[in-house]
């Protein structure tokens, strides 16, 4: 019952005094999409810490990932980032990293891309070039063998030469505004030393306030895990990026719209999003049910309840004989703002909800 590995199928009409334009009907399926993948991530993280992975080892990015990419590229070989040459590159490309509780390291890394960002900015301003990758990853290698300062020295000598390689034979006219060029690169090194210090104290003060912030601000997040012996990331919720979630198992499938009076979306559900819809569903809406299960059902009384039973239980049921245990409360507040988007876009004065069980339709 309510099992988080069947599909179910979830239909959403509009209610009848209620006339959805184009565009309510999109935001519902795609703030339905949204709160599903991040159910789906925190119970990721939710598993990750009772298996004793520690907090400041978790991140979120602070940009989301992109609806116009595959990321084909970045796992094709699953989805760990290793601190090779073309894995370091497409880390950097992910954006900032926000722990959950501070990690030197995970400072470290952010100044290094972001020195890196800001030399390739200034070199495609004035040559229409970007720094060659090999760089970046020299000086990842030595920000762990030997100090941030070193690796950011690292990488400034190897673009100092690949830019001395382009000017090499430039003309005497010429030079005024590539020594320009070349006296702006030489002080980013310091600066970026100045940001990372001060980063570093506010994330030893603010960490679990911006991640959380991160997470809840971001439509499309990517979350994973920091790997110390070997700096490598692991992308927990990969899936959800790789084809735009296409192939991911716990992806809402849009079954049917149809926009006539009123307006129908019905949609195949699993996962965690399968217990919250089935929450609402019993509490505000309608659930489609056989009539032998009427009384067999034990529903939690309240959503800080339901967020431990699914999202804090093994099975990840709504249903659970067991009194569920009380989840962490990073994640759980984090859950709560993410279940809220839901009660809004599911509320019964615009959206009358009915839910199918006992109906298993994956795919």
């Amino acid at each position: 019952m309510f099992s988080n590995d069947k599909t179910y199928e979830v239909t959403l009409r509009s209610a009848s005094d209620i006339n959805l334009s184009n565009w309510q009907i999109t935001k519902t399926v795609d703030t339905m999409t949204m709160v599903n993948n991040k159910f789906v991530i925190l119970s990721e993280i939710n598993k990750l810490l009772e298996k004793g992975v520690d907090k400041k080892d978790i991140f979120v990015t602070d940009r989301s990932f992109l609806i116009s990419t595959s990321y084909k590229t970045y796992f094709e070989t699953g989805n760990v980032l290793s601190p090779s040459r073309q894995d370091v590159l497409k880390m950097c490309s992910l954006g900032r990293f926000y722990t959950m509780e501070p990690n030197e390291d995970i400072c470290k890394i952010n100044c290094l891309f972001e020195l890196y960002k800001k030399l390739n900015s200034i070199v495609n301003n004035y040559l229409k070039c970007r720094i060659w990758s090999v760089y970046l990853a020299e000086s990842f290698s030595v920000l762990f063998q030997d100090s941030l300062e070193q690796a950011c020295e690292t990488l400034l000598e190897g673009v100092l030469e690949q830019v001395w390689k382009k000017i090499g034979k430039a003309r005497a006219d010429e030079m005024e505004k590539y020594n320009k060029m070349i006296r702006e690169l030489e002080k980013q090194k310091e600066n970026s030393l100045i940001r990372g210090r001060d980063r570093f104290k506010k994330a030893m003060e603010e960490s679990r306030t911006v991640f959380a912030n991160t997470y809840n601000r971001l439509e499309r997040p990517v979350v994973g895990v920091y790997y110390q012996e070997w700096h490598a990331i692991e992308i927990i919720n990969a899936d959800q990026m790789f084809k735009n979630g296409e192939e991911s198992d716990t992806q809402i499938r849009l079954r049917q719209i149809t926009k006539n009076s009123p307006v129908l979306i019905a949609l195949l559900v699993t996962g965690p999003m399968v217990g919250f819809l089935g929450y609402l569903c019993y509490r505000d809406h309608k659930v489609n049910r056989p009539k032998d299960t009427q009384n067999n059902l034990s529903i939690p009384g309240n959503s800080s309840a339901v967020i431990d039973n699914i999202i804090g239980t093994e099975t990840g049921n709504l249903v659970n004989e067991e009194e569920a245990p009380e989840i962490d409360s990073q994640i759980k507040e984090m859950a709560q703002h993410n279940f809220s988007k839901l009660e809004n876009v599911t509320n019964p004065r615009v959206m009358e909800m009915e839910m199918k069980i006992e109906v298993n339709i994956r795919g």
